[in-house]
């Protein structure tokens, strides 16, 4: 599908990270972090830009910090996901994807959707569509009734 995960990082005990922040954006000389621009897919690469504290910065003519810094994304796909950490749109997608997961454990732990035992997958598949319905089709009476009780009590 050629589709980034968009998860929290776990260190697994590693050692932290020299030369980038906490997103593992590059940094400057200075610790200054580089800022997320855009993701080239035909080379699968991130591109950071100098940071805005940079400008004035005595270094920003000199070798040591770069205009423009490319990362493949294949060298850790843990941290370098498609949009890069940090930036709004990974953590709007982030955002989107913990309200499914709540969603995924609503459904399991109240209509038994771990409970599904069929032998055909179309049956499993009906069963998940019917409660994906119900649950849809209670999420919006009780919006509606919040609504009608809120209206009343202004």
């Amino acid at each position: 599908m050629k589709a980034d995960g968009i998860i929290a990082y776990n260190k697994r005990n590693e050692a932290p990270p020299i030369g980038v922040d906490k997103y593992f954006a590059p940094t400057c000389v200075r610790e200054h972090s580089y800022r997320y621009d855009s993701y080239d897919a035909k080379y699968e690469t991130l591109k950071y830009t100098r940071p805005k504290e940079c400008k004035g910065c005595p270094l920003a003519d000199d070798t040591l910090c770069q205009k423009v810094i490319k990362i493949k994304k294949t060298i850790d796909l843990r941290r370098y996901p498609a949009p890069a950490r940090g930036s709004k749109t990974w953590k709007k997608l982030y955002k989107e994807r913990t309200s499914v997961e709540r969603v995924n454990a609503y459904l399991k732990e109240y209509f038994q959707l771990n409970n599904v035992r069929y032998r055909s997958g179309e049956l499993a598949k009906v069963h998940v569509d019917l409660l994906c319905l119900l649950f849809n089709a209670s999420k919006l009476a009780v919006d509606r009734i919040n609504t009608k009780l809120n209206d009343k009590a202004a």
